[in-house]
């Protein structure tokens, strides 16, 4: 039967997380600098405006008694005060001159803009690419379609240096009759070994076995059981 590559899911769901966390914070970047930052400049004018008219009218009163209107005005302000207080939880505070500086180039453009794009695109380009070994060992890769008499070597002095090393550090490089190098990463393709050790056990059958492992390698489960022995 044939071997085919899927993305790994771990590359899959580590993009995908990182990928939903700059969407949200760029989001949230848009909120401040759209909605937030504008809201709470007003109300700091408007505050500001309101306390300075309370003063004013204040001041008028005790030399003398205020008209109907001054007295509506007074009591305009002071629900104005009352109001922008309820929705700050007390006095606004005026924004830094930096604020929406910062939500625009950190979290707007930073994190949405070129964040989200930026680990969404691995995710596409790994689905995209696909590696199939047929029975009859005829590679299909995103370089082409290579046959057994056009695969000439394959380069296995990155894979497997160690007993116990993880299998998704580890790359193999097939070298075609033209000279093509194709490189076979294991880190973002779950099935990658099992093509690459097709190849290497075709090629060198006393050197690798079907699944990538060298010949006289113990399995995991034999390694456990003999660290457990020990």
């Amino acid at each position: 039967m044939a071997i085919r590559t899927t993305i790994q899911p771990f590359v899959f769901w580590r993009n995908a997380i990182f990928a939903i966390l700059c969407a949200v914070f760029g989001l949230w970047g848009w909120y401040d600098y759209s909605i937030k930052i504008p809201n709470l400049e007003a109300d700091c004018v408007a505050f500001d405006q309101a306390k300075d008219t309370m003063k004013k009218l204040e001041m008028q009163s005790n030399a003398t008694e205020l008209k109907n209107t001054q007295t509506e005005e007074f009591a305009a302000a002071k629900k104005t005060i009352d109001e922008i207080t309820a929705r700050n939880s007390g006095a606004p505070t005026k924004p830094s001159q930096y604020d929406r500086t910062m939500q625009m180039w950190l979290y707007i453009i930073g994190c949405g803009v070129l964040g989200t794009p930026f680990f969404i695109w691995p995710i596409i380009q790994a689905m995209k690419k696909k590696y199939v070994l047929q029975d009859d060992g005829t590679l299909h890769c995103p370089q082409g379609i290579f046959t057994v008499d056009q695969i000439a070597e394959i380069e296995m002095n990155r894979w497997c240096a160690k007993e116990g090393d993880r299998r998704s550090t580890w790359t193999a490089t097939v070298v075609t009759t033209d000279g093509k190098r194709i490189v076979l990463d294991d880190h973002d393709y779950k099935n990658m070994h099992l093509v690459i050790g097709g190849i290497a056990h075709r090629m060198m059958p006393d050197q690798w076995t079907a699944d990538a492992k060298r010949v006289g390698e113990k399995t995991e489960a034999e390694v456990a059981a003999a660290n457990a022995a020990a």
